[in-house]
């Protein structure tokens, strides 16, 4: 086919070609659209997913201020109850308060090696300060310095322990208990 045939069609049937025209822009604008509306609606979906989460943060915002000050709190109570590695002797002074209360008897009580406790712990928030504590006393004030450590003012850990019968007490007959203990406190770093 030339031009020239092309042209005495059209001009021989005049409304199909302008209907074959016709459908062709309509198809091409049907595409044009659709490509247009799929990326339109993936913008819609995000605004839309922005939208509901702006919403919820606005509705559970109310809150915030009391949960910050509770938060807050509990920082300040974990703060009050951490010891310092570097406070040997208020440190110290913790297991001799001990000690008087439970009417237990510290045979041994030193810090393991507060330069590598520092340095281990320097990777978090906290430091674990061992110390490693002999006491000697009746069974049931023996658990009661345990309950005691446990419970008291700064966070333990038990690493370790051996319990047993104090050499005298066996030849007596009585019941005194000797304990040794490898325990962690936590430290601020």
């Amino acid at each position: 086919m030339n031009f020239e045939a092309i042209k005495s069609y059209i001009k021989k049937y005049p409304v199909g070609t302008s209907a074959v025209i016709v459908a062709l822009v309509v198809l091409a604008a049907l595409i044009f659209r659709n490509m247009a509306m799929s990326e339109l609606q993936g913008l819609y979906d995000n605004a839309a997913a922005t939208g509901q989460r702006l919403t919820a943060n606005i509705t559970h915002a109310g809150r915030l201020d009391d949960q910050l000050q509770e938060l807050d709190l509990a920082n300040k109570t974990i703060a009050s109850r951490l010891v310092n590695p570097l406070d040997l002797a208020i440190n110290l002074q913790y297991f001799y308060k001990l000690e008087a209360e439970t009417g237990v008897k510290l045979l041994d009580t030193h810090p393991v090696d507060v330069r590598n406790n520092t340095k281990a712990g320097a990777k978090g928030l906290y430091t674990p300060v061992q110390y490693v504590v002999s006491l000697q006393g009746e069974y049931v004030r023996t658990l009661s310095f345990l309950r005691r450590l446990e419970h008291g003012q700064f966070f333990c850990r038990i690493i370790s322990g051996n319990c047993g019968q104090a050499q005298a007490s066996q030849e007596k007959g009585g019941g005194d208990t000797v304990m040794s203990l490898t325990i962690e406190l936590l430290g601020r770093s």
